[in-house]
C-alpha cells in the first residue's frame, strides 16, 4: 500500500518540512525572495492538514504558489499558452479547476453531467481539452470534449464513445489521433465490480470522428492499462496495474511503436516484484522511459531503444513522473524529489511538499 497520510506527516515533520499557516482568499503567493523564481513544476498534493492542493514549485524546490482544491486532485493538463493549468479531481472525479499559472488563482470550476464522472485526466490540443469520463451507472468511457475559454471556463462541446469500460489516461499522440488507456474496469465508486471479466485494451481514436482506428491487448486480461507517456515518432509506453493474482509477476510496463506489436519492456522477475503488481506515473524521455510504483516504494529507468531496465531506485512513495527531451524529474509522497539533468546526473532533494499521484513540467 502507499504510505498513509498519517505516516506522511511523520516523514515530513523528521524532515522539518511540514507547511504551516492558513491559506489565505481561497491560495497563496508565497513571498519570500527564495520562492519568487519562475514555477519549474506543477502536482497535485496533500498538506499538512490533510486538505488537497495544486502546488507550484522552482527548480530549487521552493514552493510559488499552493492552490487549495475543493477535494483530491490527479491529473493535470496545461494550455497551449503555457498560462492555465487544468487539474482533474481522482475518480470517480466532480470537477476540473483551472489555475492561473502565473498567480495561482482559480479561474473556474468546472462539473461533469450529472451522469457522468471525471477519470483524472486529460489532454490539450488548441482550443479543446479533452476530458476521460465515465457513466456512473456502467462505467463505460467517454471523451469530453471542451472549449477552452479565454477567462478559464470550459465549454462541452461534444464528446467520443463506444470505446471500452473503465478508461483512465488520454493523451494526445498529433493532430488526427489520441490514444486511450482502457483499464476494463467497472466500478461503483472505487469499489471493483468485473475483475473476472473485465476487458483492458490501448485504443487509438480518430479525433475528428470519434472512431476506433486500432485496439491492442496484452498477454493477460488482468493486467490493466491504466496510464499513458508519449516518445518520439509516435512511441505511446503503456503502464498496468496487475488485478490478478499476487504470485503472479507479469511486466507492467510495454511501448507501441508505429508499425509495430505492443512490447513488454523488460526486467528480471525479482526486480517486477519490486513494483508490486503497480506502477503509479510514467514519463518519456527522448532516450528512457521512467516509472514509479508507490505500493513498492521504488522506480525504474528503461533504456528506450532496447526496452532494457537500465537502473532501479528506492523512493518512499514514489508518485509523480515528469520528462523532456534530455532529462526527468520524479516527486514522492515523502517530500523527496528525484532530478536526472541532461548530463544524464541523477540527484535527490527534499521537498517542502507531500506530493500525490502525478506531476508535471512547466
Amino acid at each position: 500500500m502507499s504510505v498513509s497520510q498519517k505516516r506522511r506527516r511523520l516523514l515530513l515533520s523528521s524532515l522539518g518540512l511540514l507547511t504551516t499557516g492558513a491559506l489565505a482568499d481561497g491560495w497563496r503567493v508565497y513571498q519570500n525572495e527564495a520562492n519568487k523564481a519562475r514555477p519549474a513544476f506543477l502536482g497535485c498534493a496533500k498538506t499538512s492538514d490533510g486538505s488537497f492542493a495544486v502546488t507550484a514549485v522552482n527548480t530549487s524546490g521552493g514552493v510559488c504558489f499552493q492552490t487549495p482544491l475543493p477535494g483530491r486532485g490527479h491529473g493535470i493538463a496545461i494550455s497551449n499558452n503555457k498560462q492555465l493549468a487544468y487539474v482533474f479531481a481522482r475518480r470517480p472525479g466532480d470537477f476540473i479547476q483551472t489555475i492561473d499559472l502565473k498567480t495561482g488563482g482559480v479561474r473556474n470550476i468546472t462539473h461533469p453531467p450529472s451522469e457522468k464522472f471525471y477519470y483524472g485526466h486529460g489532454d490539450v490540443l488548441g482550443n479543446q481539452l479533452f476530458v476521460v469520463e465515465g457513466d456512473i451507472a456502467s462505467s463505460e468511457g467517454s471523451i469530453g470534449v471542451y472549449h477552452t475559454n479565454r477567462d478559464g471556463s470550459l465549454t462541452r462541446i461534444r464528446e467520443i464513445s463506444g470505446f471500452g469500460v473503465g478508461p483512465h489516461e488520454m493523451k494526445v499522440i498529433n493532430g488526427n489521433t489520441m490514444a486511450v488507456a482502457v483499464g476494463g474496469i467497472r466500478t461503483e465508486g472505487r469499489k471493483k465490480l468485473n475483475l473476472d471479466s473485465m476487458q483492458p485494451s490501448l485504443v487509438m481514436i480518430d479525433i475528428e470522428s470519434g472512431l476506433v482506428t486500432e485496439r491492442y491487448t496484452l498477454e493477460d486480461p488482468k493486467l490493466s492499462i491504466r496510464h499513458l507517456a508519449t516518445g518520439p515518432e509516435g512511441v505511446v509506453v503503456l503502464a498496468q496495474q496487475y488485478q490478478g493474482d499476487a504470485e503472479n509477476i507479469l511486466p507492467l510496463l510495454a511501448i507501441k511503436q508505429q508499425g509495430r506489436d505492443i512490447t513488454p519492456l523488460k526486467a528480471s522477475k525479482e526486480e517486477w516484484t519490486r513494483f508490486q503488481q503497480y506502477i503509479g506515473s510514467v514519463a518519456c524521455t527522448e532516450s528512457q522511459i521512467i516509472a514509479t510504483s508507490p505500493r513498492g516504494n521504488c522506480f525504474g529507468i528503461w533504456d528506450l531503444a532496447s526496452g532494457v531496465l537500465i537502473e532501479m531506485g528506492s523512493l518512499v512513495d514514489a508518485s509523480g513522473a515528469a520528462a523532456a527531451k534530455d532529462h526527468f524529474a520524479l516527486s514522492a509522497g515523502s517530500g523527496r524529489v528525484v532530478i536526472q539533468d541532461y548530463k544524464k546526473s541523477t540527484i535527490f532533494q527534499s521537498s517542502n511538499v507531500i506530493w500525490d499521484n502525478h506531476w508535471i513540467m512547466l
